[in-house]
């Protein structure tokens, strides 16, 4: 007599399969923030670590020009009354981004930036052979969280002159502390001048408050929906600069007058504020390069004081 038997194979009702799937989306929603949380600060120090390494050209450069790099004979900041500043009439040279540039290891770009800027007169288009140099992108010059290192459209009169793309900086020198008398207008008053001044270069016996509590390079403050269109009047000119036109400063300086904030749409005070896409704070660089990550809410008073050279008056910012 044989016997045989039948297996049954019992898989997964979908009761189950929808409570797995239900326990998994949970785990996920929970595990998410904390990966971007952690993506966004290895960011951060990024940011902070290429920040570090411009100061560190900044040092370079000062050990052998015995100043630190800055005035490159452009105009004033648009919208920025900066009394007293001593203007060169030639209107010739490259910003500081340039100046620094044989001193990251991009001595080549640098050498075509100053040829374009320093031969080309400013209403001249340049050749379409050298539109490489205006687009070439130094990566140390970006912050990561914000944007990818790379060019992005030109608008008049940039374009006139350098074609469609150009490379840009997310970080500024710091131009000093600055009052601003009606919060509804973009005008500001330059109280104190910082390490970027109008007219010359920076000695650092110069910096009378101290190169630890004197901010050298923050991020720039732009409009978050204007990361790549190029339209941000705090980024419309390349990091090879035009001096002869009013607004470029308006693209690698910035000022303490009202505070500063994160990146939001829009503001027409961008380009003269402090800001960035992280959410705890913005990164500075300060003159003897030491790095803070410094608060939305910091104090105005402090901030207006580490903006400052020669103040006469020593604050700290902590991290």
């Amino acid at each position: 007599m044989s016997c045989s038997f039948i297996r049954v194979r019992r898989g997964f009702t979908l009761v189950e399969l929808l409570v797995v799937i239900a326990i998994i989306g949970v785990l996920v929603g929970l595990l998410l923030p904390a990966v971007q949380a952690a993506r966004e600060a290895a960011r951060r120090a990024d940011c902070q670590n290429r920040m570090r390494q411009i100061v560190l050209a900044a040092h370079n450069y000062e050990s052998a020009n015995k100043r630190l790099p800055g005035y490159a004979g452009e105009h004033a900041p648009l919208a920025v009354n900066m009394v007293g500043g001593i203007l060169r009439t030639d209107k010739r040279g490259v910003p500081w981004m340039v100046q620094l540039m044989p001193h990251m290891e991009q001595d080549q770009l640098a050498l075509n930036l100053r040829r374009i800027c320093d031969t080309i007169p400013g209403a001249v288009p340049v050749a379409q052979t050298d539109y490489q140099y205006i687009e070439a992108v130094v990566q140390g010059f970006y912050c990561p969280s914000r944007r990818d290192a790379k060019s992005y459209p030109l608008l008049p009169p940039f374009q006139d002159k350098y074609g469609p793309y150009g490379a840009r900086t997310d970080y500024a020198m710091c131009g000093g502390a600055a009052l601003s008398t009606d919060p509804n207008m973009a005008g500001i008053d330059l109280e104190q001048p910082g390490v970027w001044a109008l007219g010359n270069k920076t000695q650092l016996k110069e910096i009378t408050d101290g190169t630890s509590t004197t901010i050298f390079l923050g991020e720039k403050a732009m409009s978050s929906i204007r990361y790549k269109t190029g339209s941000d009047y705090g980024d419309r000119a390349p990091i090879a600069g035009l001096p002869e036109y009013h607004g470029v400063t308006n693209s690698y300086v910035r000022f303490i007058a009202r505070g500063t904030h994160s990146d939001i749409p829009d503001s027409c005070t961008s380009c003269h504020d402090f800001g960035s896409a992280h959410i705890p704070g913005w990164n500075a660089v300060m003159t003897d390069g030491s790095i803070r990550t410094v608060s939305y809410n910091a104090d105005k008073l402090i901030l207006k004081a580490v903006a400052s050279i020669a103040g006469q008056e020593v604050a700290t910012l902590d991290n």
